[in-house]
């Protein structure tokens, strides 16, 4: 008997997460969005276009999560032929600037959206798919890392820590899952903060790091903190939901999704990417490594 796959992704606002759910409706997946700005959206409205099902959903709210689980159950009771087939773990935050910046609130938010808010939802649907591989699907769990949890950056330590927490577990759960025969395996876009709004709240965030800091502080990182937000403001303003084009991120993607026997980490990873992450794992003297790092991230000097 045939079978429809049905698939729950979070963090479909924009970018990525928006990109990768529109592509699969499109290609005859009933595909579940979690929305964290709601069902009333443009971009949602979009989804819904393209026979998508959005639903509200805030990765951080174990409610959330329960509701939104019991949702895409209740999508597959109703259809005899509908079949749980993969969890997608998109939702993510990232506030650049170096650690002793942060607020306690930016970490803990990074950490509770891109770590705890995957292992949340991970907890809510296993149940589901192991009832999926049992009756001969072979689900999956896919789950969005970045280049920065294989190698941290200085000014990404939090969302790198993260991040680097994504990898470490999914290679645990895709250890302990084989024996129900579900996949757990990582997805690494590569860059695309110009096409999506992952840093939407970098210029809050660093109005927050100077309310938060000392006099010693702001002495310090005031003007540093200033001109890398003024530079990045042109990431922060907020972007089309379906800006996100860019297609050997797309088919990457669809790739972890549909072979047959997926590896266990699926990678995009530009010629400038590859140059300056195998670099990057060359024992160099600090000065030198300090230079490269410049290079790649070219940001502004204070």
């Amino acid at each position: 008997m045939s079978w429809t796959k049905v698939v729950a992704i979070t963090g479909c606002d924009s970018g990525l997460g928006w990109a990768l759910a529109a592509r699969m409706a499109r290609d005859g997946i009933i595909t579940v969005p979690g929305m964290y700005n709601g069902t009333a959206t443009e971009a949602s409205h979009a989804l819904k276009n393209l026979s998508a099902h959005p639903f509200k959903l805030d990765v951080t709210d174990s409610e959330s999560v329960n509701e939104f689980s019991e949702y895409v159950k209740s999508i597959v009771k109703k259809n005899s032929n509908y079949k749980l087939y993969a969890v997608i773990n998109n939702a993510g935050v990232m506030t650049i600037g170096d650690y002793e910046w942060h607020t306690p609130q930016i970490i803990e938010n990074t950490i509770n959206v891109n770590l705890l808010g995957a292992m949340t939802v991970v907890s809510a649907f296993l149940p589901d798919l192991r009832k999926s591989a049992q009756s001969g699907v072979k689900p999956r769990i896919i789950n969005v890392a970045s280049h920065c949890g294989l190698h941290p950056l200085p000014g990404f330590g939090t969302y790198s820590a993260s991040k680097a927490g994504v990898l470490a577990w999914t290679k645990a759960l895709h250890m302990e899952c084989v024996h129900d025969n579900i996949k757990a395996l990582a997805f690494i876009p590569g860059g695309f903060v110009g096409s999506s709004n992952l840093l939407k709240n970098q210029l809050l965030n660093g109005n927050a790091m100077l309310e938060y800091m000392n006099e010693e502080q702001k002495a310090l990182y005031g003007k540093k903190i200033r001109i890398l937000n003024n530079y990045l403001k042109q990431a922060c303003n907020n972007t089309r939901f379906d800006s996100l084009n860019d297609e050997k991120i797309i088919e990457t993607f669809m790739k972890a999704l549909t072979d047959n026997n997926p590896k266990k980490m699926y990678k995009v990873e530009s010629l400038r990417y590859k140059f300056y992450y195998n670099l990057f794992k060359l024992p160099l003297p600090d000065t030198i490594y300090k230079s490269l790092i410049k290079r790649f991230l070219k940001f502004p000097e204070v």
